[in-house]
């Protein structure tokens, strides 16, 4: 009897055992392997001097960009330390300031002016404001974002107030900041990140240590830097305005795809003609797409399972792009891209 007992509960053991390793596997997952894009990944090596009228883009992970024309640097987000999904689903979260330190020495981030915030989301904003005390750089951003410099400590002086459509002139860029919109909201494991209507911003200094849930969105903006004669558009968030970019052109595209294949057909297709085709852009570089519960030292794999599918997402944008001739190129942390 008793070796019966031992039997069943051994039995039990190893179903529970497998059980989680299968959920783990089926929701916290990679949603896909970077490997698989081997085509479209950048041969670029680029560790040397910036051509004249170049202009190198570094790849940070979400929606965190360097770009320089070996003069002036500007920074989206600056999003590095990027907490474990456990850490930020229980406990609150402080920016690891030894981090930021390490990804600006690896970059070499010593002509930083500005940093402009896609959101306030705290994988967008949480770090900026520590990553422009750490370089001098200004910090452009939403009243939320300005709130979450606030609450870092940061000087008025070096916060300014996003003006749509207005071109802010830095060294030899030229950015204008464009209302956009976040992506559709999701609900995972009964939490969504929609935003409360009631409490659409951060309306007083958020400090640190905070829940993730705290840096509410805020607003969301695409930028549109020009150089000389040529332009670049980072939109970090999946979605669109009707539009809203006709007016704009721009040579590259860095096309935020997070979550793009759990909206309806529809969408997507619209998603596609109202930013790739308005602006009529010559190369399109996916971003948003990582799983930034993962740190930057290790290789960027895609989104969990849980609630994105990298594979479907990079098939439809390699689908549109090819049947239009348009290049796409997929970069890996730190990588680089001279442009123009």
């Amino acid at each position: 009897m008793n070796q019966l007992k031992n039997h069943l509960q051994f039995c039990f053991k190893f179903f529970l055992f497998f059980s989680f390793l299968w959920i783990q596997s089926c929701m916290f997952g990679s949603s896909g392997n970077v490997r698989d894009y081997k085509d479209y990944l950048s041969e670029q090596k680029q560790t040397g001097l910036i051509p004249p009228g170049k202009v190198r883009v570094t790849f940070l992970g979400t929606a965190s960009l360097l770009i320089d024309d070996g003069e002036t640097q500007l920074l989206t987000d600056g999003f590095f330390t990027r907490p474990t999904l456990f850490r930020t689903a229980f406990f609150k979260l402080s920016t690891d300031t030894s981090v930021i330190e390490s990804v600006i020495a690896k970059t070499r981030m010593n002509r930083l002016k500005g940093i402009f915030v896609c959101h306030s989301h705290y994988d967008h904003a949480m770090d900026a404001p520590f990553v422009a005390k750490l370089t001098g750089a200004n910090l452009y951003g939403s009243s939320s974002t300005l709130n979450v410099g606030v609450g870092a400590g940061l000087s008025p002086d070096q916060m300014n107030l996003f003006i749509p459509g207005k071109p802010i002139r830095i060294g030899k860029f030229t950015i204008t900041v464009l209302s956009s919109k976040h992506t559709p909201p999701f609900k995972i494991l009964g939490k969504t990140n929609a935003t409360d209507p009631n409490h659409p911003d951060i309306d007083s200094p958020l400090v640190q240590p905070a829940k993730a849930s705290d840096y509410i969105e805020g607003g969301a903006f695409d930028f549109l830097i020009q150089h000389g004669s040529h332009s670049l558009l980072i939109k970090g968030s999946t979605n669109y305005i009707e539009g809203a970019l006709d007016r704009y052109k721009a040579d590259v595209l860095f096309l935020g795809i997070a979550q793009l294949s759990k909206q309806s057909e529809t969408f997507q297709e619209t998603f596609y003609r109202e930013t790739v085709k308005a602006v009529k852009a010559k190369q399109v570089i996916p971003i948003h797409w990582d799983n930034f519960f993962k740190p930057l030292t290790e290789p960027l794999e895609p989104n969990l399972k849980i609630g994105d599918d990298f594979n479907a997402n990079m098939n439809f944008i390699l689908r549109k792009t090819k049947s239009d001739q348009i290049n796409v190129i997929l970069l890996q942390g730190f990588e680089t891209i001279d442009l123009f």
